[in-house]
């Protein structure tokens, strides 16, 4: 301990006492312990890690950050998380301690759901807002919502599309098998669902009510689950509990 005291400069002396004091009054320690701590340069960030991005590159997120050099992870970091959510690609960020000198910042991307022609195809998200992504670079292999989507302020008008992306995205996040191989959805003439699907889909077409779809295409994933015959053109559920499928001439 008097090694370890000669070493210490009257400064930082002053500041471990402090820091000691704070903590035996119990109740000031939440609110002076981490100011006290972020004038120490053992607490200066050294690195910063970037997790959660898919689109966005980890880099953008740094710089968005805008950290000084004389950053501590003991500082408020809501000025940084503010930064990094004016992103267009970014729906929240945290940023958290990682270590005695690391910085986290966990990203919560918008996710695209769909394609949208404007006419040139562009991905939305489930609000039918207009993502920034490059389609061929990223690879997207999202479905096509028909028709030419009228667009303002980066966002879809017609709020028909926009219903047509958010039922996308909750038959996603349902059955993340179907939804990968949607090729197209659009409405039937009596306003229903109609999705086009893949040829490695079960059926050609898959029809669903606006009316608990998830429901109804859960119905679908039983019947053709029974069904040996792959040649399955249409898969109907917009009758009340049941399914009705049509199977390719000539079976």
């Amino acid at each position: 301990m008097i090694a370890l005291a000669e070493r210490l400069t009257r400064r930082a002396r002053r500041r471990v006492f402090v820091v000691l004091t704070a903590g035996a009054l119990g109740l000031a320690v939440p609110v002076w312990v981490p100011r006290l701590l972020a004038t120490l340069p053992a607490f200066q960030v050294a690195e910063v890690r970037v997790a959660g991005t898919r689109y966005v590159a980890p880099a953008e997120i740094t710089r968005l950050a805008r950290l000084t050099t004389e950053a501590s992870v003991w500082d408020d970091r809501s000025e940084w998380e503010a930064r990094v959510r004016a992103h267009p690609m970014v729906r929240d960020a945290t940023i958290r301690r990682h270590g005695f000198r690391a910085l986290e910042i966990v990203v919560v991307e918008k996710r695209p759901v769909a394609l949208v022609a404007t006419p040139e195809l562009l991905p939305v998200n489930a609000e039918g807002r207009l993502l920034p992504i490059d389609v061929a670079d990223a690879r997207l292999d999202l479905p096509v919502i028909g028709g030419i989507a009228d667009v303002v302020d980066d966002t879809v008008r017609d709020p028909a599309v926009r219903e047509l992306a958010g039922v996308i995205d909750r038959l996603a996040r349902a059955d993340a098998d179907f939804a990968s191989v949607v090729s197209e959805v659009s409405y039937t003439e009596d306003g229903s669902y109609r999705f086009l699907m893949l040829p490695s889909a079960d059926a050609g077409v898959v029809l669903l009510p606006r009316e608990r779809p998830v429901r109804a295409l859960e119905r679908v994933s039983l019947a053709l689950g029974q069904v040996t015959d792959p040649r399955v053109v249409r898969a109907d559920a917009r009758f009340s509990g049941q399914v009705v499928l049509t199977r390719a001439e000539g079976r």
